[in-house]
C-alpha cells in the first residue's frame, strides 16, 4: 500500500471527557492540525472528526487507520471511539496527546495499537518513512523508533526511549495543515489556535518537599545554561512549576518564525476563519530564544522580552486585509506577569486594542508562588493587571485551587484584582504525569475544601459582576450554534473574546457577524441577548 492510497481518520478527542466537549466548544487547538501536517507532507490523506459527532454519527468513509488527540480526562471517549472503531475497521489505533504521558497505563486504559508520547511530528514522521501504516504495523525495526509505546507479541507493553525535544530548526520545520480546519463543523465562528511558541523558559523547580519524600538539594543546577545539568537534578525533581508538565514533555521555550505564523493564519483567514488566537504557554516568550540563540530558553525573566520581535510580528498580521478591515479578531492567549511591561502594553493596545489575555496566577500567596517554582507572584500578576487595564486590555487570572501548600490568601487577592480584571478561571489541580507533583492523590471537589470553596466562590462572584456590568451594552458576536434550551435561538461568541450569548431570534442567522443588545446575565459563564435592530 502505497502513502497516496492511505487515509487516515484523525479524531479529536480534547476535552470530551465521556463523549461530549461540555465547555470550550468553540476552542480549536492546533495539535491536530500539526498531525495532518505531518500526513500531508507525506501524501497521506486524512480527515478530521470531533469525538462527539463520531460517536452520534460513525465514521462517514473508508479509512485505513485511527489517529486519536486527548486528554486524561478523556479517556472514556477515547475507549469509546475506539471501540467503534474496531466494529468496523482492522486498521491500526494510534492515540496521542496528553494522555499518553501516563504511558503504560494509557496504553492499558486505552487499548490502542501504539501510543505517541511527546512532541508527536517526526515520531509520526519516522513511523511513515518505516512503513508502519503502508504495512498495517508488520515492521521489524520498532523498537528503533523513539518516542512510542506499545504491545509486543507477548502482549507486554514496551516504552521506547523518548524522543529529544525538538530544536529550534526542527520546530521551524513543522507545519500546521490549514485545510483541515474545514472538518470542524464550527470552525468559521470558532477559536482557531496557532501555534507561535511551543515550551516554557521556566526551568526552575519546585521548593516542596514532595509527597514521596523527595526535596530541593539546592545544588544549583535549576540555575545552570546547560540542557544535561537541567535535566540531571539529584532529586530527580521535574522541572518548572510543580504542577504543570510543559518543561518535561515539550522542553524550553521556542519560537515560530514571523512569516510562518504570518502565511498560516493567512491561510485560515482564506478558509473562512474569524476568530485567530496566538498560541503559547508564554506569549512573551515569543522571540526571546533568538535573543540567546544558540543556547537554550531556560530563564524565565532574563532576558526581557523581545518587544522588536512581537511588534513586528503583531503589525504584519495586523496589515492582513482580513483583520485591518475588522472581519477577522486577532488575540494572544497567555502571558507571564514579570515579563509584561507598559512598553509591550502600548505595543498590544497599538495593534490589538481591547484584546483579552490570560495571566496564571494561580495562588494568592508569594510564598506559596516561590515554593510552588511559579516565576511570577500575585504582585507581580497585581502589577501587570493593572498596566493592562490603564492601556484598555482585558485581563483574564487563572487560579488552582486544592494546590499541595494552598493557604486562605487567594480568595483575598481575587477580591483585590477585581476592578482591573474581566474574569477569574479557576480550575481544580490535576496531578499531571511528568510534573512534580505527579504523584498526588487526585483533589476532592472545591465543595468539600473550606480554602478552595472559598476560592471558587470569589471567582463566581467576580464572574457574575462582571457579566452583570454588560446589561445594556452592544457587542458583536458571532453566532455559531443552535440553543436547544430556545427553538428559536442561539449560542453565540463575542467577537472580542468574553462569556457565551444566548441570542433571542436567531435561528437564521448561523454563521453571521451581528451587533447585539446584553439584556441580563443568565450566570457567570453566560449572558442573554437580542439582536440589534438599526
Amino acid at each position: 500500500m502505497k502513502n497516496n492510497t492511505l487515509n487516515i481518520a484523525v479524531v479529536d478527542a480534547t476535552a470530551a471527557g465521556k463523549g461530549r466537549r461540555r465547555f470550550t466548544r468553540d476552542a480549536i487547538g492546533s495539535g491536530v492540525r500539526s498531525v495532518c501536517g505531518v500526513l500531508e507532507k507525506c501524501s497521506i490523506k486524512s480527515r478530521i472528526f470531533l469525538a462527539e459527532d463520531v460517536l452520534d454519527n460513525g465514521f462517514q468513509g473508508k479509512f485505513s487507520h485511527l489517529f486519536i488527540s486527548g486528554m486524561t480526562m478523556d479517556k472514556v471517549a477515547v475507549n469509546r471511539i475506539i471501540k467503534l472503531w474496531r466494529k468496523n475497521f482492522s486498521g491500526k489505533v494510534v492515540v496521542g496527546g496528553p494522555i499518553t504521558s501516563e504511558l503504560a497505563d494509557s496504553l492499558f486504559s486505552t487499548k490502542a495499537d501504539l501510543i505517541v508520547i511527546g512532541e508527536g511530528e517526526f515520531t509520526i514522521e519516522e513511523l511513515i518513512r518505516n512503513h508502519y501504516f503502508s504495512s498495517n504495523g508488520s515492521i521489524d525495526n520498532i523498537e528503533t523508533i523513539n518516542g512510542i509505546g506499545y504491545f509486543d507479541e507477548e502482549n507486554e507493553v514496551v516504552i521506547n526511549n523518548f524522543r529529544k525535544y525538538s530544536t529550534r530548526e526542527e520546530f521551524h520545520s513543522f507545519k500546521a495543515s490549514t485545510e483541515r480546519i474545514l472538518d470542524y463543523p464550527n470552525y468559521f465562528s470558532a477559536k482557531v489556535y496557532v501555534e507561535c511558541v511551543r515550551g516554557c523558559s521556566n526551568f526552575g523547580g519546585t521548593r516542596l518537599k514532595l509527597i514521596d519524600g523527595r526535596e530541593c538539594s539546592e545544588c544549583g543546577y535549576c540555575d545552570s545554561d546547560c540542557i544535561d545539568d537541567r535535566a540531571n537534578c539529584p532529586a530527580e525533581i521535574p522541572p518548572g512549576c510543580g504542577f504543570c508538565s510543559v518543561p518535561s514533555l515539550f522542553g524550553p521555550a521556542k519560537s515560530k518564525t514571523v512569516n510562518h505564523i504570518v502565511n498560516e493564519i493567512s491561510q485560515l483567514l482564506d478558509y473562512g476563519v474569524k476568530r485567530i488566537i496566538l498560541s503559547a504557554p508564554d506569549f512573551l516568550d515569543f522571540g526571546r530564544d533568538d535573543l540567546v540563540a544558540p543556547k537554550p530558553l531556560f530563564n524565565p525573566t532574563n532576558p526581557e522580552a523581545n518587544a522588536d520581535m512581537i511588534e513586528k510580528l503583531l503589525s504584519k498580521i495586523c496589515s492582513l486585509e482580513k483583520v485591518s478591515s475588522g472581519s477577522a479578531w486577532i488575540e494572544v492567549e497567555n502571558i507571564k506577569a514579570t515579563l509584561f511591561t507598559e512598553e509591550l502594553a502600548k505595543i498590544l493596545s497599538k495593534y490589538l486594542p481591547n484584546t483579552p489575555f490570560s495571566i496564571g496566577c494561580e495562588t494568592g500567596s508569594e510564598s506559596h508562588a516561590k515554593l510552588l517554582g511559579r516565576p511570577s507572584g500575585p504582585n507581580d500578576t497585581l502589577r501587570a493587571v493593572k498596566i493592562a487595564h490603564k492601556y484598555g486590555l482585558r485581563a483574564h487570572v487563572y487560579f488552582i485551587h486544592s494546590l499541595p501548600g494552598q493557604n486562605m490568601e487567594t480568595a483575598k487577592l481575587i477580591k483585590k484584582l477585581e476592578p482591573y480584571i474581566e474574569k477569574v478561571t479557576i480550575y481544580r489541580f490535576r496531578p499531571l504525569p511528568f510534573s512534580a507533583f505527579g504523584d498526588y492523590p487526585e483533589p476532592q471537589p472545591a465543595v468539600r475544601n473550606l480554602e478552595s470553596k472559598l476560592i471558587s466562590e470569589a471567582a463566581n462572584q467576580v464572574n457574575l459582576s462582571k457579566k452583570k456590568d454588560l446589561v445594556g451594552e452592544i457587542i458583536r458576536v458571532i453566532i455559531s450554534e443552535p440553543n436547544y434550551r430556545d427553538k428559536n435561538g442561539t449560542i453565540a461568541y463575542i467577537l472580542g473574546g468574553g462569556p457565551m450569548v444566548a441570542v433571542e431570534n436567531s435561528r437564521d442567522k448561523i454563521g453571521e457577524i451581528l451587533e447585539v443588545q446584553v439584556i441580563r446575565a443568565l450566570s457567570d459563564k453566560l449572558i442573554l441577548g437580542k439582536i440589534r435592530v438599526s
